[in-house]
């Protein structure tokens, strides 16, 4: 049986892991249809340094490589789901290793860089305690799924 307050850090824990996914999915999504219908205008300097010179193959690496796995991520966690953990995990590292990599292939650097990695390396830090938070707590045997409230 679980204390009320082991319920309380799971239920936190998985809020603040949903709400982060789920604004950083918003903004690769949102990002993804600026780059193709023309919103998020690059310039003629960045647009020629993307891969292949194309917003198109950007934006779908930006909601391959970040969008889907933070829905994921957040949807997993909305439902208490085992493999939430580590799929969070790789959201993250997916979301740093984007962001490490951006400013060489752009050739410039922009303050959201830093704000978004550090929001990857939150995600990751995030997922990480609760998977030790639900580890730590679970009884032998059982999938140290807290039950939604």
């Amino acid at each position: 049986m679980s204390s009320l307050s082991e319920r309380q850090t799971d239920r936190a824990l998985r809020a603040s892991l949903v709400g982060a996914t789920a604004y950083v999915a918003f903004c690769a999504f949102a990002g993804a249809i600026g780059l193709v219908g023309g919103g998020a205008d690059l310039g003629n300097d960045v647009g020629v340094r993307l891969l292949f010179a194309s917003p198109a193959f950007a934006a779908a690496m930006l909601t391959l490589l970040v969008g889907v796995p933070m829905s994921t991520t957040a949807a997993l966690t909305l439902r208490c789901d085992s493999r939430a953990t580590p799929v969070g995990i790789a959201s993250g590292l997916l979301l740093v290793s984007w962001i490490v990599v951006q400013p060489f292939v752009i050739g410039q650097f922009d303050w959201l860089q830093p704000v978004f990695g550090a929001l990857g390396v939150a995600i990751c830090v995030l997922a990480y305690r609760l998977h030790r938070h639900r580890a730590r707590h679970s009884a032998p045997g059982s999938t140290g799924l807290a039950v939604p409230a």
